[in-house]
């Protein structure tokens, strides 16, 4: 089974660009940008992935300034893009939407920002076969200020790339900012044409809960302090929840993986994806989280290959393009059953 797992193409539909690269691809991304390591860095790289038990979100947030200091130059940025699109190809993920908040500061605007991560999209998706999306992300935690020029940038740039640029995420330290102050960019955002993948109940906080699903959105990440009204309402609208396990172990959010809200949206037929969020600080893989659910909810292959069917219709991918993953799914398991 996990050979099976490892092997089989695979969906990723939510993950930081940030938090995606791999301990050894951060120490080659630190070598390529700015010389020889020292074992200072291979110690950082060490703490990257360490959670001590009892962490919570606020020292998950934490963590992404490490990383965020070497993507701070363009050649920093684009070489980090490549190298986590390189990584999901690696895990035979054959369809990524990345996500990244565009930054502002003395290297760079937030335009050059995401015209660098586009270019190195546009790269690194033909280098290594895999298709990829860009959702940027609005940052709660930064002023509206800052998300209304992000969504005008996106909706120019979008022009250009259509096929690239899909949507809006909206994420960020749920303990800070408030949804109801984002609203409006957001709705300037969906009626444009651009798909919404929302961070809700992420933390349990029901009144900010109920805001988010009255306003609606294509997806939602995490789900975790939906209540059963609230799976109701994801079913009813076809909204898919995307599981993240060892991110919502790891960062507090869940007590163990056999508590995972994942068992069960399986058994209300609620609809979900199974995601990494942030696979390199979370030490982790798709692979990893498929053989994780398998090993802590008994999912068979049959149930596996439908979940990656429903990440597949979920995605923000053209028709054509998931006509092609679903082709290239089923070549996979015809191969594994001969």
């Amino acid at each position: 089974m996990i050979k099976f797992l490892r092997g089989l193409p695979k969906v990723e539909l939510h993950a930081h660009l940030n938090g995606s690269l791999s301990i050894d691809s951060i120490k080659e991304l630190a070598e390529n940008v700015y010389g020889q390591q020292a074992e200072e860095f291979a110690a950082m790289c060490e703490r990257f992935i360490k959670f001590e038990k009892g962490a919570n979100l606020n020292e998950c947030f934490e963590k992404f300034g490490f990383v965020h200091e070497l993507t701070s130059t363009c050649k920093g940025l684009q070489h980090a893009t490549e190298l986590a699109i390189r990584d999901f190809a690696k895990d035979n993920v054959m369809y990524v939407e990345l996500r990244t908040t565009p930054k502002s500061h003395g290297n760079m605007s937030r335009r050059v920002y995401l015209e660098t991560v586009v270019e190195a999209i546009k790269k690194a998706s033909d280098q290594y076969a895999i298709i990829v999306k860009l959702l940027p992300s609005i940052n709660r935690a930064e002023p509206v200020e800052a998300a209304e020029e992000t969504v005008a940038l996106v909706l120019e740039l979008r022009q250009n790339d259509p096929d690239i640029i899909v949507g809006i995420d909206f994420s960020g330290n749920p303990n800070q900012g408030k949804f109801s102050d984002f609203m409006a960019v957001l709705e300037m955002a969906r009626k444009n044409g651009l798909k919404l993948a929302i961070h809700c109940a992420e933390i349990d906080n029901q009144t900010e809960i109920r805001e988010m699903l009255k306003f609606g959105m294509s997806r939602c990440g995490h789900g975790t302090f939906l209540n059963s009204s609230g799976f109701a309402h994801m079913k009813d609208q076809d909204i898919p929840i995307e599981c993240c396990l060892t991110s919502n172990v790891k960062s507090g959010t869940v007590s163990s993986v056999s508590a995972h809200h994942l068992k069960e949206l399986m058994e209300f037929d609620v609809p979900k994806v199974l995601c990494t969020d942030d696979c390199g600080v979370f030490d982790t893989t798709l692979s990893d989280e498929f053989i994780l659910a398998n090993k802590t909810f008994g999912l068979t292959r049959s149930q596996c290959i439908g979940l990656t069917m429903e990440a597949v219709q979920h995605s923000f991918a053209t028709r054509v393009e998931k006509l092609k993953m679903k082709m290239q799914l089923y070549a996979y398991t015809r191969r594994q059953e001969n």
